[in-house]
């Protein structure tokens, strides 16, 4: 397979735009239709790259601070923590509802119409408008459903840590299929809809490749060791290992289309840091933040490291890559920059 481990050129990054967040952690940023979405213990905000100023930044007023990356679907800002979880206009920022945790809510996935989130041993289909209950799935009752289901067309599929993926009704709730492989996994950290196939990474170190239809298993690849998360974009999934690697893997088969090294162990001169940070595509390029504070871009065709840039302070494990080379990054001071190199 074609394997990359030449080193790129460098480039210093300058700081163009500061804003300050009011909060002194950052989860995860967001970005949608060029705005950037923040939030952490305090408070929850937007930012428009072109202004000097957020457009809003409000208090959150969660009990607890927010530990989970906002999300943004139609005309509504999902955004909470493990005891609530709320719904804030994207236009002002105005709180529309806040749902209290029955026990505890989990990371959610959210539609223009709806948010899909686990609250203790149930899945829960919230309405964005009014935060009333639609439908709830109560197929889990030795297992908090802590991590994201995800939806494609009229499917939500669900994997809340007993060992099952169950696929449901979106309008309802109503069981479709399940799939049985706790032999090989506890349960789906993430997962992402490509075509007919749902690639799902789990608590060990296995990527699935599943049929959405008929949750018929249809490829397995095993990276080496725990996967901390993937992405997906287009026809490939793409994830870091622990081992050393970089995957680039084909979607419909499984087969690695390439790899690139990130750690040649005893060679501490050549070795990235490990990775926190998700991995994002952008414009024909990967993103990759490790915890060197160094983000590496890679070429999407073939997995080349085009470029390093190094930061001189500590980022917090995001990235938001923009045109014009540049990018949303956080501060561990709980600082939103526009970096440009």
């Amino acid at each position: 397979m074609p394997t990359c481990v030449v080193s790129a050129a460098t480039r210093t990054p300058k700081v163009f735009r500061r804003w300050v967040s009011g909060n002194s952690t950052l989860v995860p940023l967001a970005l949608l239709d060029g705005q950037i979405l923040f939030s952490g213990d305090l408070t929850l905000g937007r930012i428009d790259p072109a202004k000097a100023t957020p457009v809003w930044n409000v208090p959150h007023q969660l009990s607890s601070e927010a530990v989970y990356r906002p999300r943004a679907a139609g005309q509504s800002v999902i955004a909470g923590g493990q005891r609530e979880l709320g719904a804030w206009q994207f236009k002002d920022g105005q709180r529309r509802w806040l749902h209290q945790a029955n026990i505890q809510v989990g990371t959610p996935f959210v539609t223009p119409e709806r948010t899909y989130v686990g609250d203790g041993h149930e899945l829960l289909a919230l309405d964005n408008r009014t935060g009333a209950i639609d439908w709830r799935f109560a197929g889990t009752p030795d297992t908090l459903a802590s991590y994201a289901p995800t939806v494609a067309g009229d499917t939500v599929f669900f994997g809340p840590g007993n060992g099952l993926l169950y696929a449901l009704n979106k309008a309802d709730g109503a069981l479709k299929w399940q799939l049985d492989d706790s032999k090989e996994w506890q349960y789906i950290r993430q997962m992402y809809v490509s075509g007919n196939v749902l690639v799902a990474g789990t608590y060990t170190e296995l990527l699935y490749g599943i049929a959405v239809d008929s949750g018929k298993i249809l490829w397995k690849f095993k990276a080496g060791n725990f996967i901390n998360s993937h992405h997906v974009a287009g026809d490939a999934a793409y994830l870091w290992s622990p081992t050393g690697w970089i995957y680039a893997i084909e979607v419909a088969s499984g087969k690695v289309r390439w790899r690139h090294q990130t750690t040649r162990y005893g060679n501490h001169a050549a070795n990235w840091g490990h990775m926190m940070a998700e991995l994002v595509t952008f414009e024909g390029k990967l993103y990759c933040l490790d915890m060197n504070q160094v983000l590496h871009v890679l070429a999407l065709d073939d997995g080349r490291e085009l470029l390093r840039i190094p930061f001189a302070h500590d980022l917090r494990p995001t990235v938001n890559p923009l045109k014009g080379s540049r990018a949303v990054m956080a501060s561990e001071s709980g600082e939103v920059q526009l970096v440009q190199w």
